[in-house]
């Protein structure tokens, strides 16, 4: 039986914690904690008007960054985006944004630019702002810097409460509402194929990033179980932007590649290739063939219209937050179906 004291024993010099509370009401440490909180916990109402009437005689102030941190979150959802600036990471920022407001709650969008450093920044401020989650937009970084900084978000994360979830692999184990980035990379390399190319280059992202890597994966596997031989110097990397397709395809034309199609990790990337293959007098596609991933507006408008992947952007944003929302154990993998959407920018060869 815990021993009730009274307050000239307890005031003095040291400050009134939680535990005099407790132990000025007669009751544990974890009883008064839940009724400070509000915490959902069957109390009766008697000794809840106990611990209410101690913090009262003692006048007790709560530790508030303690209190804060046991308390609900925020109506808040961040989204750590490697490139918003790309219009496939502000697709997804739209889905999460718009169904997260369907639910009464507000979303932070953060732009990183692929600097590690800086989304560790993004991590600890979302955290001190107790969002309820986190969406990871983009692929992540194939280093073990990058891997041991988001387990340790994560494991805070799980120890709190907090929910990650990222739309794009990201090298450790956490909820995935994604898309199948290889089994793309097969499906338009194996397009490219059966209207009779051989020489195909791939063109896809920096070479650290995790879903780069699942394109060259997916295409180097294809042009396996098609029986054709791979050429290393076909399969390039660079950056999911139009410059770095620009730039990445003028090599392979130095080079003498001698490609008759292009796969391209992004739709962006597609428009670079297009001008450069132009810029030497190549037509697309009566030389050279080029497919895109992606789908975003101005593919339909492109010249000529391009031959693409259409990826449920919006949904996968929309998606990661009913994950963040949803009760219990979140699922730990979700693949949305792709489609491609053929269009002008692709010629047959047979």
């Amino acid at each position: 039986m815990q021993k009730t004291i009274s307050i000239i024993e307890l005031v003095g010099s040291h400050r009134i914690s939680i535990q005099h509370v407790a132990r000025h009401a007669g009751v544990s440490i974890t009883t008064v904690s839940r009724i400070i909180n509000n915490v959902d916990y069957p109390i009766s109402d008697d000794i809840r008007r106990k611990v209410e009437q101690a913090v009262q005689e003692l006048h007790y102030s709560p530790n508030l960054a303690a209190q804060r941190l046991r308390s609900s979150f925020n109506n808040v959802i961040g989204i750590i985006a490697r490139d918003i600036s790309n219009s496939f990471f502000a697709e997804i920022a739209k889905g999460a944004t718009e169904r997260a407001m369907e639910h009464g709650y507000l979303c932070f969008v953060c732009n990183t630019g692929r600097n590690a450093a800086t989304e560790l920044e993004f991590h600890e401020l979302l955290w001190k702002n107790r969002v309820k989650g986190i969406i990871l937009s983009g692929g992540g970084l194939d280093t073990e810097a990058y891997r041991k900084m988001l387990q340790r978000q994560l494991e805070r994360a799980r120890r709190f409460g907090l929910r990650l979830v990222a739309c794009a692999p990201q090298g450790v184990e956490l909820p995935l509402v994604t898309i199948d980035f290889c089994a793309i990379a097969r499906l338009v390399t194996g397009y490219l194929i059966e209207r009779g190319h051989k020489r195909i280059a791939f063109i896809t992202g920096r070479p650290d990033v995790i879903t780069s890597q699942e394109h060259l994966r997916g295409y180097r596997s294809e042009l396996t179980v098609r029986g054709l031989g791979i050429d290393p110097g076909l399969g390039a990397c660079g950056d999911f932007t139009e410059q770095a397709g620009y730039e990445t395809c003028r090599g392979l034309l130095e080079r003498r590649a001698g490609m008759t199609g292009v796969c391209c990790g992004s739709d962006a990337e597609a428009l670079g290739v297009i001008h450069a293959l132009n810029e030497r007098g190549l037509g697309v596609p009566s030389d050279v063939s080029v497919v895109g991933i992606g789908d975003m507006p101005v593919a339909g408008y492109a010249k000529p219209p391009l031959t693409t992947v259409r990826v449920p952007r919006y949904e996968m944003g929309a998606r990661a937050v009913e994950t963040i929302l949803a009760e219990g154990e979140a699922p730990p993998l979700l693949f949305l179906p792709c489609e491609l959407i053929e269009r002008e920018s692709v010629k047959s060869r047979n």
